[in-house]
C-alpha cells in the first residue's frame, strides 16, 4: 500500500467511522498552512468528492500577528489561496493582532502566552462559524497530538483524557472534528514532503519552548523508541478502557 492510500484510508477510516461530515455540513477548515491544515484540506476535499457528500467546506486562514518576515508569509498566503482555488475550495484571510496580545501578556506576566492565543484564535473560529452558518470546525490534530495530550492531562490535571474525534460545542449548534485523529505525524510530513507543498513557518517566539513541546520530545525519545508497539499499544488504549480496573473516588466521610 503507497503512502497516500495509506493515508486516504485512515483518514476515511475516522470521517466515516464518526460521521464527521455528512450531507447538508458547512466545514470551516482551520487552515494554518502547516503540514497538518494542508493534508487536512487535501484529503477533507478528496472524501468529500469520492463519495458526494452535499458538504460546504470554507477555508480560514489566521494572520495571528506575530512578527515574522512579509514577504516570505505573503508568498505562503498565496500559495494557500492557490491551494484551495485548485481544490474549489472558498478561502479566506483574516488579519488579527492575537500574537501580539499574547507576547505582551507574557511580558507583563499577566498570563500563559499560548493560552491567550489559542484562545482568541479559538473564539474567533467561533464568530466565524456562527456568521458563516457553519456547523463544523475542521482541526488537524493528529495521532500524535491525542497522544501528547492524553501525557499532558494525565501528567498536569490528574485526569485520564484525550483529544476527541468529534467534540459537540454549544449543545450541538457547533462540532469541533479530527479526521486526521488515526494518522501519525511522520506520515504527513513525508506525504508534504513529497508533494512539494509550500509550508508555512510558525512564526510565535514560543512555539519552541511550549509544554507541548516537552511532552511530545519525552515520548519520542525516551517512550516510544522502547519497544515498537508501545504507541500503537497506548493508543489502542485509549479505545479500551477497563473501568472496573479503576478506582473510583473514596467516601468523603469514614463511617
Amino acid at each position: 500500500m503507497g503512502l497516500e492510500e495509506k493515508i486516504r484510508r485512515l483518514v476515511g477510516k475516522a470521517i466515516f467511522g464518526y460521521e464527521l461530515i455528512k450531507d447538508g455540513d458547512h466545514v470551516l477548515v482551520a487552515l494554518s498552512g502547516g503540514e497538518d491544515s494542508l493534508l487536512l484540506l487535501h484529503f477533507l476535499s478528496f472524501w468529500k468528492d469520492k463519495v458526494r457528500i452535499k458538504a460546504k467546506l470554507t477555508a480560514l486562514h489566521l494572520d495571528m500577528g506575530f512578527p515574522k518576515e512579509e514577504d516570505k508569509y505573503q508568498s505562503g498566503v498565496s500559495f494557500l489561496k492557490a491551494f484551495c482555488e485548485e481544490r474549489g475550495i472558498e478561502f479566506m484571510f483574516e488579519k488579527t493582532d492575537y500574537g501580539l496580545q499574547a507576547i505582551s501578556a507574557f511580558d507583563e506576566g499577566k498570563a500563559n502566552p499560548c493560552f491567550v492565543c489559542s484562545w482568541h484564535r479559538r473564539k474567533h473560529f467561533f464568530r466565524i462559524a456562527e456568521r458563516l452558518g457553519a456547523n463544523k470546525i475542521a482541526l488537524g490534530h493528529h495521532q500524535d497530538d491525542v497522544l501528547t495530550t492524553f501525557f499532558m492531562n494525565l501528567f498536569f490535571h490528574g485526569e485520564l483524557s484525550a483529544l476527541l474525534p468529534s467534540q459537540e460545542m454549544f449543545k450541538g449548534k457547533l462540532y469541533l472534528i479530527r479526521p486526521l485523529y488515526f494518522v501519525e505525524k511522520h506520515l504527513i510530513s513525508s506525504f508534504v514532503g513529497k508533494k512539494g507543498w509550500q509550508v508555512l513557518e510558525n512564526p510565535c517566539p514560543f512555539s519552541k519552548e511550549t509544554m507541548r513541546k516537552v511532552v511530545n520530545k519525552l515520548l519520542e525519545e525516551k517512550i516510544y523508541p522502547l519497544n515498537p508497539k508501545i504507541k500503537k499499544s497506548i493508543f489502542k488504549a485509549l479505545f479500551n478502557p477497563r473501568l472496573d480496573y479503576l478506582p473510583k473516588p473514596p467516601k468523603k466521610k469514614f463511617e
